[in-house]
């Protein structure tokens, strides 16, 4: 025969009581202890969408709509080359302005002096742009440089929307400056994600490169937050 419902509602809280009571007669340092492995195992569980979570806040891409001109930023010569072609083969803009001042080191050790600008163009019209279609602009040795050397160019141009190609991971530090820099200046900024040929930016935390550049990314992004 059951226990009366009164009953067992009785016994279960005398069973609490004498739970708590344990949990209170035990050291402080056992308690912490034990916490603290509670939260290392829930926190192990969840590592997965931690560690996307983390890194996919650096990612704030827009929705794709075509603009006067797509501004594809030095750095990551291949990633942002070959997103360029694909950005124009989606007919969002016929004009792609290159920037990136810096000569990359493996060229500059070999005698050439083939600036980041230009080596992304020659990716981007290796992989499907026309020449025709684009515009080297060998300025900018940071972010908040080339954000004012787009400034000038998109107001020489006349442009009212732009789109701002760089990494997935660096979209957010991206948008900060670009924003700040435009801001009052009555052109729309647009940010695209140029995914990584070297890693997959959902599984960051399996490869060095990946490792790297969210570890980066959060350090600039503390940077440019006091200095800017």
């Amino acid at each position: 025969m059951g226990v009366a419902p009164q009953k067992r509602d009785i016994l279960m809280m005398e069973g609490e009581a004498e739970g708590q009571g344990r949990w209170k007669r035990m050291p402080k340092w056992l308690r912490a202890a034990l916490v603290l492995m509670a939260l290392f195992f829930l926190g192990w569980n969840l590592r997965v969408p931690i560690l996307r979570g983390i890194g996919n806040l650096l990612i704030t891409e827009d929705a794709v709509a075509p603009v006067d001109e797509v501004f594809v930023l030095g750095g990551a010569i291949v990633d942002r080359g070959l997103e360029a072609a694909n950005v124009y083969r989606q007919g969002i803009s016929e004009r792609f302005v290159f920037t990136g001042a810096p000569v990359p080191t493996a060229l500059e050790g070999l005698g050439i002096d083939s600036t980041e600008a230009a080596c992304t163009r020659n990716e981007a019209v290796r992989s499907g742009l026309p020449l025709a279609h684009t515009l080297v602009l060998n300025k900018g040795t940071s972010t908040f440089e080339e954000a004012e050397a787009l400034l000038a160019q998109a107001k020489a141009d006349g442009a009212d929307t732009v789109m701002v190609i760089s990494s997935l991971f660096h979209l957010r530090r991206v948008g900060f400056v670009f924003r700040k820099r435009f801001q009052g200046s009555g052109i729309t900024i647009l940010l695209h994600g140029a995914p990584s040929q070297n890693f997959d930016e959902q599984h960051w935390w399996s490869s060095e490169e990946g490792l790297i550049m969210v570890n980066n990314e959060y350090v600039k992004l503390l940077y440019y937050w006091l200095k800017y």
